[in-house]
């Protein structure tokens, strides 16, 4: 029997999703750009849910949030749920669009702990080789408080006399273990780092490669690496 998840107020998770059968589902089309961020806005408006980072690449997604309460599990819930409904109903499917692995949900102790993932998050497109830089990713790839906005209602699935919000504000903050700094200086941590990992990333491929990777190429490969 799989023992029950412990969720505690006030902590930081880091969470994962597959598609099934890591089938690429979520590719960085307007309309699926368009559904997620709309369904993770309403699910962080519903439950208090405090985004940090994300990224969701064509096959999964990764995201840094906070729970000031003990709300995460009803946040991805809701997420996943009508994350699956709505771009099911724009792809024309009705199977399972989430794996049978339930989702991988990790209680983060630490600030370090936090900026590991936090960079993890944001390096994903440039791990799978489909983008040279993080920023370049075409779809889902938020960390910073200017990254929020107003989502409106996606045209499919929703109906637009039912009770989801004809728009809704999708909300970005600094993680809590970084109050300490300033806005500015919290990006710029983020960035320093972020570019230190991303020429790591360039370099470890380069050295699989066997020659000189120049720094802004990379390899348009859609791939199931988280």
């Amino acid at each position: 029997m799989t023992l029950p998840r412990q969720f505690l107020p006030q902590t930081t998770y880091f969470i994962t999703r597959r598609c099934t059968q890591r089938l690429f589902l979520l590719k960085p089309t307007p309309l699926t750009t368009q559904i997620f961020l709309y369904c993770l806005a309403v699910a962080a408006q519903k439950t208090g849910v405090v985004i940090h980072a994300i990224c969701v690449i064509s096959n999964h997604y990764h995201v840094v949030a906070s729970d000031p309460e003990t709300s995460i599990a009803e946040f991805y819930g809701w997420l996943h749920k009508y994350v699956s409904k709505a771009v099911n109903c724009s792809l024309g499917r009705s199977e399972n669009m989430w794996s049978s692995e339930k989702a991988n949900v990790i209680a983060l102790n630490g600030r370090d702990t936090v900026l590991d993932k936090v960079l993890y998050t944001l390096c994903n497109p440039v791990k799978a080789r489909l983008v040279a830089h993080g920023e370049q990713w075409p779809g889902v790839w938020l960390y910073k408080r200017s990254h929020s906005r107003t989502v409106e209602r996606p045209n499919v699935y929703f109906s637009e006399e039912g009770e989801m919000p004809e728009k809704v504000s999708l909300n970005i903050e600094p993680p809590p273990q970084f109050n300490d700094l300033s806005e500015n200086d919290y990006h710029q941590l983020v960035a320093d780092n972020l570019e230190l990992r991303e020429l790591e990333i360039h370099n470890q491929m380069a050295a699989k490669l066997k020659f000189p990777c120049p720094k802004d190429t990379f390899l348009q490969y859609n791939s199931s690496d988280g």
